[in-house]
């Protein structure tokens, strides 16, 4: 198995393309508790990374081919983390997004920021853009979402508690 390439840039301007609407060949679950991950799903999935059908069980895949054939990993802020953090380690045996915990300061484009409420992980953004000041030291972020949709939002504008996920690449035969 080779860890391949994510296409940030393709990810990053299918974020800010679709930020303020949706892509009518994908459902929108903003009346199902939200569009956020659905929408971040497809973003990576623009990136280049291909679906997980590989994994053990449901909970080791993620897709997307209708509303009735996906994976929650693909639609919800939780299992997108699990999947991604939890299923493919560097050792892993599995197919798919490898990805890694990081420090706000590590972020690239591209990257995912997950906000948690009273313990539960309840959304999901990408890194679009990266602010500067006149000395060139980084101030800020920018990010796209849905589920209140947003295109190119300040970072810091964003309350509750942030984690930080770095994509790394995914698995492939």
């Amino acid at each position: 198995m080779k860890l391949k390439k994510y296409n940030r840039q393709k990810a990053i301007d299918y974020a800010r393309k679709w930020a303020l609407g949706r892509n009518p060949l994908y459902h929108d679950y903003e009346n199902y508790g939200g569009d956020c991950t659905n929408f971040i799903s497809q973003c990576l999935h623009a990136g280049e990374i291909p679906f997980d059908v590989n994994g053990r069980d449901v909970t080791q895949k993620w897709y997307w081919y209708s509303d009735q054939s996906r994976t929650p990993s693909w639609t919800s802020a939780r299992p997108l983390k699990n999947y991604i953090l939890n299923n493919n380690r560097e050792l892993s045996q599995n197919y798919g997004i490898y990805a890694k915990p990081c420090q706000y300061e590590e972020l690239e484009l591209g990257d995912l920021v997950q906000k948690t409420v009273n313990g539960e992980i309840t959304h999901t953004m990408m890194v679009t853009a990266r602010v500067f000041d006149k000395n060139g030291q980084l101030i800020d972020y920018l990010v796209c979402q849905h589920s209140y949709d947003l295109l190119d939002f300040p970072l810091s504008q964003k309350d509750g508690i942030l984690s930080f996920i770095k994509i790394v690449g995914y698995y492939d035969w």
